[in-house]
């Protein structure tokens, strides 16, 4: 929601801000309205053509390297959940505790909105699984190695748990937005000078400015992929609590 207020804002202050030049324009002094201050207007505007065009460039890419990062560390956390219950199969009916509340967790994180937020109820379940699993005891040397393999898978999956819950709290700075929205404003300010008004000008900038602020859009949903209309599937979650109910 934020990042759609956020685009309406900058789709509203960057065509505002060609259509006010445009509108004002014939209301300028004669020394305004000079070829000379035109030329050096758009000589101005140039220097800013080139870092918008970049910083939107690295901004897209940063949002969408986080976007596949994250999805990548879901899929290997909700495959370690699978395979820390794999291990505790062998284990027998000892480790019938743990595996409950394993399954417990996975259905706890899943109600969770969104599933990356570390929710006190999902924080003591997973903790819980731990405990369960540090309690066991063993005498076979076979069940014992089985044992330390799922501490092991244990262990990781915490640590997998808490690299995506990070990484998906991802967000661009708000001096970095302000000055690429400050930027752009600049330049479409630029194009309302001097521009003809007519309907096939006016509704060109009125697009352009509908399209960097769907990019922009884009960006800061991206950014922040367990929440918002673009957002990563749970699929992964709900197969590891397939996998773990069989």
């Amino acid at each position: 929601m934020v990042a759609f207020i956020v685009a309406v804002l900058i789709f509203i202050l960057l065509g505002g801000a060609a259509l006010a030049t445009m509108a004002i324009h014939a209301r300028l002094a004669d020394h305004h309205r000079s070829d000379e201050t035109n030329t050096s207007v758009r000589l101005v505007a140039t220097l800013f053509v080139t870092m918008p065009s970049l910083l939107l460039g690295l901004m897209m890419n940063s949002a969408a390297n986080t976007y596949v990062a994250v999805d990548r560390n879901l899929h290997v956390f909700a495959t370690d959940l699978i395979l820390l219950d794999r291990s505790l199969r062998p284990l027998g009916p000892s480790a019938e505790e743990p595996r409950k509340r394993l399954l417990a967790y996975v259905e706890q994180v899943l109600k969770d909105v969104p599933i990356s937020r570390a929710s006190a109820v999902s924080e003591r379940l997973l903790d819980e699984v731990g405990t369960s699993l540090r309690e066991l005891r063993f005498d076979d040397e076979q069940k014992v190695a089985l044992w330390n393999d799922a501490r092991s898978v244990y262990r990781q999956a915490v640590q997998q748990r808490w690299t995506f819950v990070e990484q998906s709290d991802g967000s661009f700075p708000s001096p970095l937005i302000c000055i690429l929205v400050g930027w752009l404003t600049l330049m479409f300010a630029t194009l309302g000078f001097r521009a003809p008004r007519n309907a096939v000008v006016i509704s060109t900038t009125v697009a352009a400015a509908a399209l960097i602020s769907a990019a922009i859009y884009l960006i800061l949903e991206m950014s922040t992929p367990f929440s918002g209309p673009i957002q990563l599937s749970d699929r992964p979650l709900v197969r590891a609590a397939e996998e773990i109910r069989r």
